[in-house]
């Protein structure tokens, strides 16, 4: 996509942002033959196709990814995983708890395509079109690669900073104590799993109160023993 298009899609997309958070009537979309994307209230050409609206988030109606669109999309994983030494798994279950497998999602913060890329991120890994679906994966699968080896391997604490951001696991050590991003690990972690071929997918999240008050989520209680926390304090967050 050259500058002049990339202008395009972003002045389409913001508008429709807009759009949806004043909660106007449906609206269509298509991407044309320069990957330019359209939107309309009156749908005169036919390659338009409804868009949904819930609560301030844009997505488009599910059916609307074709098998040979899902080929694709799987078909990306797996070569992109394997380029990055990332389990295909690991990418399929990023996938399908940011956007469902829906290449067009789109949320009220603006986060995009499969691997749900803010615009700033899309930009840190090179995506020009993040509603591309090959391009997200890549970019997404990039992104994902870097915070497995910021924090050493540690699955849990990298899939936290997909979700919340970097700068919030590093200043706690550990996963934030945000409800939302706990939730997000463990159902990335139950997708990962499930992918995996595995029947079920539990991992423990801790509530740590340690003895100067700080109260820290983790799934390794134990590294807090020298702080002198009791491991019985230790309570179970589902």
């Amino acid at each position: 996509m050259n500058n002049k298009q990339s202008h395009i899609a972003i002045f389409s997309l913001a508008f429709m942002l807009s759009w949806a958070s004043i909660g106007w009537g449906e609206v269509y979309h298509f991407i044309d033959q320069d990957g330019v994307l359209h939107f309309t209230n009156v749908p005169a050409d036919p390659r338009y196709k409804r868009l949904m609206i819930t609560n301030g988030s844009v997505n488009n109606i599910r059916s609307y990814v074709s098998p040979q669109q899902l080929s694709l999309i799987l078909r990306t994983i797996e070569k992109s995983a394997e380029k990055f030494n990332l389990e295909p798994a690991l990418v399929k279950a990023v996938v399908k708890t940011e956007s469902d497998f829906n290449p067009m999602a789109i949320s009220a913060a603006g986060a995009m395509g499969l691997m749900q890329l803010m615009p700033s991120t899309a930009s840190r890994w090179s995506v020009d079109n993040p509603l591309d679906p090959v391009e997200n994966i890549w970019g997404g699968v990039r992104y994902l690669k870097h915070l497995v080896d910021l924090f050493d391997g540690h699955l849990p604490l990298a899939l936290a900073a997909y979700h919340a951001g970097e700068q919030r696991v590093q200043q706690h050590q550990d996963i934030p104590p945000i409800p939302a991003t706990r939730e997000y690990v463990q159902r990335v972690l139950r997708y990962y799993k499930k992918y995996q071929g595995a029947k079920t997918a539990r991992t423990t999240i801790y509530k740590v109160s340690l003895p100067t008050g700080e109260v820290i989520y983790t799934d390794n209680p134990d590294r807090y023993q020298g702080d002198a926390f009791l491991k019985s304090k230790a309570a179970m967050v589902r």
